[in-house]
């Protein structure tokens, strides 16, 4: 019975210092894509710019309940983050923070706008549908 015990306290400590070694790993890691990101001074994209440029869309003039509406809102909000975001540059490189600052732009003011028809329209998906049945 004690070699049971005496193996299964083995296998208890031989996974505790699997786990520490893992969760080491992971730490150097993470130190090591912070010191990259410091030192290449990289911006995350969630991160808030004071002073970014912006731009104020009006709507009042729409209805966000009917598609019409949905949809010249969201070619106003696409023309103000195209403009935003200025021009997308020739090299692969200023192609892709152009589209990175464009998707984000367009996003942000979709989620403040809060329209149901808006936010499908922008993700793609269609509008929750709630279906009855007859009994």
């Amino acid at each position: 019975m004690s070699s049971s015990a005496s193996n299964r306290s083995k296998s208890v400590h031989g996974s505790a210092s699997h786990y520490a070694l893992v969760w080491i790993f992971c730490l150097l890691g993470t130190v090591a894509l912070a010191t990259v990101v410091t030192l290449l001074d990289i911006t995350p994209a969630w991160s808030v710019t004071p002073g970014a440029p912006s731009v104020t869309v009006s709507f009042g003039d729409l209805d966000l309940s009917s598609p019409d509406g949905a949809n010249a809102l969201y070619r106003r909000i696409q023309a103000a983050a195209r403009q935003v975001c200025g021009y997308a540059g020739g090299d692969l490189s200023a192609q892709s923070i152009w589209k990175g600052c464009y998707r984000q732009a367009v996003a942000d003011a979709v989620g403040k706008v809060n329209s149901p028809l808006l936010t499908a329209l922008h993700t793609g998906r269609p509008t929750g549908v709630t279906a009855m049945l007859a009994k």
